[in-house]
């Protein structure tokens, strides 16, 4: 049944009067404060003096007003920099796929104008378009890929955006917890109405001003120095606005199709158990040990694990993958380290193409001394098409680890530490021509290379150092770590397929008994 609104209480049936008549009633103090306050200038002799000051204060401020209006130019005022980097930056754990997404994302936000945050119909547009060009570069040969996800994946992803929606509002804007949506709704049926009192309050208000023509020509000016430059303030706003609304839209529409959402906790945590039972996802990091045979991975090993664990010896005698658990000084477990195979041939250096996937961070032993390093570099060539040819997995980082530095020329020489910069002595000459060397041969980065000795134990050569650099690639690795178990946990676990018909069929029968 509706309500009569004769029937409501008087003070909503006249809101607009009531809240005009409140308005008057505050404005009256200040309103009368106007003549009161040039009276007393003229009764003190000051009215010469302010209105003198005012015209030099309002004729500085309308010439800056000027220069910023002249500085603001028609091409590049309302044109974002194609070169201002984005309101919110890129997650850390994206993959090459999702990056190239997000570069569209950005194109896009630096192409939109500021106009859309005026009508609700131009906003929703732009998100489809938006929308629609994240999904083609994740399913480029689809003709319609925008429809390429889940139920599931669209509900979690709209509690997702229902959350960060909560979060700005708790902790950007004052008091949204004290007012409901109806008194909201009222306030907004309200304003138009509201507008036209408003108006006619500060057309009165100027009115009154002309008591002293100067005065209210001054006050003019200023008014019209103030709306240029909240103008060009707002400008800003907007397009920052604008490029905000963009890229919120990119990113959620990225963790859609990228399969983020698709993922199930309990295939997560169960992948993340099968390779150490005591840590939770994303758990240590899988490091893997790669060179030549009698490089010194195993040496390697025994160096990050302060303890003799793996075999060394004249011979290589790890010829299957040992695993070993690297812990803080805490005891938690920070990586896996896996020591694989030794190179002997080509398909040996193959085989980490099809293996390389497994690992999150790769340590790669090369010998000094040695020239023969065509295995090392298809090896490595091997893990780097691997991975380009899969944009959606984060290529680990790879450290490459020097060793048998103490057998260069002069092989005598051995008094630590060297300069490798100034490479005053003769052997800082031979260990750096080294890395020149092989940086060279391996495609690779002379900052990646680390020269160290590890026949010392404890005591060899750059271990400080090793030891650091192990741990920020390790810490480097983490989101790669959980890309992979996410992209793992896609494929379809048939147990919980089962285990979700055998609810869905108690349900039925539940609802068949009643």
């Amino acid at each position: 049944m509706t309500k009569n609104p004769r029937n409501r209480p008087a003070f909503q049936r006249h809101a607009v009067s009531l809240t005009s008549l409140i308005l008057v009633l505050v404005l009256i103090p200040p309103v009368l404060l106007i003549p009161a306050g040039i009276a007393w200038l003229w009764q003190q002799g000051w009215m010469l003096w302010w209105l003198g000051i005012g015209a030099v204060l309002t004729l500085t401020g309308y010439l800056i007003a000027l220069w910023m209006r002249r500085s603001a130019r028609p091409d590049t005022a309302d044109t974002p920099d194609a070169e201002e980097p984005p309101v919110t930056p890129a997650n850390d754990d994206w993959s090459p796929q999702d990056l190239d997404a997000w570069a569209v994302v950005q194109r896009l936000a630096r192409e939109t104008d500021k106009s859309i945050l005026a009508s609700q119909t131009l906003l929703l547009q732009r998100a489809r378009v938006v929308i629609e060009a994240v999904a083609a570069e994740y399913y480029p040969k689809h003709e319609d890929p925008v429809w390429n996800f889940t139920l599931p994946e669209a509900l979690l992803l709209t509690e997702r955006v229902s959350q960060r929606l909560r979060l700005v509002l708790s902790d950007h804007v004052p008091a949204a917890q004290m007012f409901q949506v109806g008194q909201l709704m009222r306030l907004w049926q309200v304003r138009s109405s509201s507008m036209k009192y408003y108006k006619g309050a500060k057309l009165a208000y100027r009115f009154v001003r002309l008591v002293n023509p100067l005065s209210a020509l001054l006050a003019e000016a200023r008014e019209k120095i103030l709306d240029v430059a909240m103008d060009s303030t707002s400008s800003y706003l907007r397009q920052k606005g604008a490029r905000i609304w963009v890229e919120e839209v990119g990113r959620a529409s990225i963790e859609l199709y990228s399969g983020r959402l698709q993922i199930h906790t309990r295939s997560l945590s169960d992948l993340a158990a099968a390779e150490i039972q005591t840590t939770p996802p994303p758990g240590p990091v899988q490091v893997w040990v790669g060179g030549q045979v009698n490089v010194g991975k195993s040496s390697l090993v025994n160096a990050l694990l302060q303890e003799a664990r793996a075999a060394v010896d004249a011979l290589p005698m790890t010829d299957g993958r040992d695993r070993y658990q690297l812990t803080d000084e805490h005891g938690e477990a920070l990586a896996i380290l896996t020591d694989a195979p030794g190179l002997t041939r080509v398909q040996d250096a193959s085989w980490w193409g099809e293996h390389c996937a497994q690992a999150d961070c790769i340590l790669w032993v090369v010998a000094a001394h040695r020239a023969d390093r065509h295995l090392d570099h298809h090896a490595l060539r091997s893990i780097h098409d691997w991975f380009e040819a899969h944009p959606d997995r984060t290529r680990p980082p790879i450290l490459l680890v020097i060793s048998h530095v103490d057998r260069l020329s002069p092989a005598r020489e051995w008094n630590p530490p060297y300069d490798l910069d100034r490479r005053d002595e003769p052997k800082a000459r031979s260990i750096g021509e080294a890395l020149e060397a092989i940086a060279e041969d391996l495609d690779a980065r002379e900052e990646d290379l680390v020269p160290v000795r590890l026949d010392q134990g404890a005591d060899g050569y750059n271990l400080d150092l090793l030891q650091a650099l192990v741990e920020e690639a390790i810490e480097q690795a983490k989101p790669g770590r959980a890309r992979r178990l996410q992209l793992m946990s896609k494929q379809h676990n048939w147990s919980v397929i089962v285990e979700q018909a055998r609810s869905a069929g108690r349900f039925i029968k539940r609802a068949i008994t009643r």
